[in-house]
């Protein structure tokens, strides 16, 4: 008996041990990369940017012209190809769910933060030199897309939080909430079609859904559309074909240079509608099991398919006349 509790007590130590041990190479981990961050390189904001939220499709009461203005921040550039003049969209690396990355001039946002704990996102982020946050978007309500937007929130203090007020929330989506209640200055935005803001030189706009009543609530996710000089990148979210098909109704030019498909390029979603509506010349597959149909598809309408399965991390660039892929 005196044996079986002296070996319960050393596996106890040994567990506790080994619990710590992960602990403080977990912490060691992030803090070198908040160092990194901190102390290499930075590229000042370039002042031609003037990046400015505008009031027309916002269902958020007591905001002014004045509310709704972008401050001026700092951007290491360094690591992760992440350039410091033009745009810039990566895809990260996000769990089951997406996060994409868009920076212009120095100016900050991400579109959806995955479906883990955040801590991956975030790191994702220090290593590309992004300390903060101008906007994040979370492109629904589904896990996939706000369980990571619990720790983003706080840990990238965003001046905004654009989200879509879904018809079912659960337990992450109302944690997401709660953490955006708490985050000081952060304003929340429920966006309408159309809504159009100013990332700097860059302008996006929010091109669906067109309304959030549908038999599948996927298709209240959001889509957004990013145009720098005569560049331009879709960025469509968690919908599925018969969301696209609405979007494709209600928005009159849908051409762009790049395509970010919708579901990580799942069955699903990029329907022939879509892809014939966008004729994209790059098309990045994010998802961990992008559809073979899909790609096809793609191919056929004459556009370059780069998928995460293959490339990992993709990355976007522009300098407002061409726009290339560096998977």
């Amino acid at each position: 008996m005196a044996k079986e509790r002296s070996f319960v007590r050393k596996r106890r130590r040994g567990c506790l041990t080994g619990c710590l041990t992960r602990t403080l190479l977990l912490l060691g981990l992030l803090a070198l990369l908040l160092v990194g961050a901190c102390v290499l390189g930075f590229v000042k904001t370039d002042e031609t940017g003037k990046p400015t939220l505008s009031l027309s499709g916002v269902s958020v009461a007591g905001l002014t012209a004045d509310d709704l203005k972008l401050p001026q921040v700092s951007l290491p550039h360094w690591a992760y190809g992440l350039q410091s003049g033009g745009l810039t969209v990566k895809t990260l690396r996000a769990g089951d769910g997406e996060a994409v990355l868009v920076c212009c001039d120095g100016y900050t946002m991400l579109l959806g933060a995955g479906s883990g704990s955040g801590a991956m996102v975030c790191a994702q982020l220090l290593l590309c030199g992004v300390r903060r946050l101008n906007v994040a978007v979370a492109m629904s309500a589904e896990p996939s897309q706000t369980s990571g937007m619990r720790a983003v929130l706080p840990l990238m203090r965003p001046d905004y939080l654009i989200y879509q007020d879904s018809q079912t929330k659960d337990a992450r989506y109302n944690r997401m909430i709660a953490a955006a209640e708490k985050a000081e200055g952060l304003q929340r935005l429920v966006p309408e079609q159309g809504l159009t803001f100013s990332l700097g030189r860059a302008t996006v706009t929010v091109i669906g859904p067109a309304s959030t009543v549908h038999a599948d609530e996927r298709d209240d996710g959001l889509s957004v559309r990013v145009d720098y000089g005569n560049t331009s990148v879709l960025v469509m979210g968690t919908v599925t074909a018969a969301g696209e098909s609405e979007i494709v109704s209600t928005v009159g030019n849908l051409r762009a240079d790049a395509l970010i498909c919708a579901r990580g390029g799942g069955a699903e979603a990029t329907g022939a509608r879509l892809v014939q509506a966008v004729s994209p010349r790059i098309a990045l597959m994010t998802g961990k099991e992008p559809a073979n149909p899909v790609r096809v598809r793609l191919t056929q309408a004459g556009a370059q398919v780069y998928a995460a399965t293959e490339h990992g991390v993709m990355t976007l660039v522009s300098d407002g006349a061409t726009l290339s892929v560096v998977p």
